[in-house]
């Protein structure tokens, strides 16, 4: 009689990676509906693949329970076997990726909205030109991805990691400045305590920005807050508040109370090492380079 491993092992060869993944989306979800956008499925595609794997082993792998999801010993299983198989599949992608020598194809950047939208996206141009058959994409937003996931290929981020699976290029410093339209600026040169602010939301209180904000306004109005820096910026110009802002983010209706920035951040450009030996990979870092030379 075949021991229970080996029954495991002889269904899991049986089984279609297809199942397997849609399985680990779906626990890490916790739902059909998340593992469907997960995957960019159908929920009925999610439940008639988990029947099959189901199927295919002999034996349930989880128990619903309310809204919780409790994996069966066999589910316990079965999911460390399909975590494997991911990891060896990225793998696998990256090398794939890091050895390709054609200055061509998709390469993903995962920034802040401001700066994909506001500061790269402009500058698109000089590099296309330059390499046509590159196909640039963004994915904007606060959260960091996961580069040995393959969810981008290039992050820009304020930190230097100290993952040693990941290189870190430097692209400088991105000077911030207090700034306001001239009559909200007329009013914190008056009287610095009682003009209006516009700040971030409590989603984000531990970056440079909102501390210095607590340092040096804590006592002031604050009339719009934000974690994006695009909305920050827009209320800014329309006279709502003083902003501490990028550089970059200082448009015609906005004027800074000095010379010198309030505040400066160390950006650095940061990817796997699997895909260092990609001509494209560096193509666009050159290109990052000489555009934050402009910051």
């Amino acid at each position: 009689m075949k021991k229970s491993s080996d029954l495991l092992c002889t269904g899991i060869l049986r089984t279609d990676w297809e199942g397997l993944r849609t399985f680990a989306a779906f626990i890490d979800a916790g739902s059909f509906s998340g593992a469907a956008r997960a995957l960019e499925i159908t929920h009925a595609t999610v439940s008639r693949r988990l029947q099959m794997l189901e199927a295919s082993l002999g034996a349930p792998l989880f128990i619903r329970r309310a809204d919780e999801i409790e994996l069966t010993r066999l589910g316990e299983s079965v999911l460390g076997a399909a975590r494997s198989m991911q990891e060896q599949t990225r793998q696998l992608a990256r090398t794939l990726a890091g050895g390709d020598q054609r200055l061509e194809g998709k390469l993903r950047i995962a920034s802040t909205d401001a700066f994909g939208a506001l500061f790269l996206a402009p500058r698109l141009p000089a590099l296309l030109t330059r390499w046509p058959s590159l196909d640039m994409e963004f994915t904007t937003g606060h959260q960091n991805v996961s580069l040995a996931r393959r969810e981008a290929d290039l992050a820009i981020r304020f930190a230097r990691p100290q993952d040693g699976e990941l290189i870190a290029r430097s692209l400088g410093r991105m000077p911030y400045y207090l700034c306001g339209t001239a009559e909200v600026l007329a009013t914190w040169q008056s009287d610095p305590k009682t003009a209006p602010f516009v700040g971030y939301d409590d989603g984000v209180p531990d970056i440079p920005e909102t501390l210095w904000h607590a340092a040096h306004a804590a006592g002031n109005p604050v009339r719009f807050r934000s974690t994006s820096l695009v909305a920050q910026c827009m209320a800014a110009r329309a006279g709502v508040g003083m902003a501490l802002l990028p550089r970059y983010l200082l448009a015609p209706e906005l004027r800074p109370v000095g010379d010198a920035p309030q505040l400066e951040r160390e950006l650095w450009a940061i990817f796997h090492r699997d895909l260092k030996a990609a001509p494209r990979l560096h193509a666009v870092l050159d290109w990052l380079e000489q555009c934050c030379r402009e910051l």
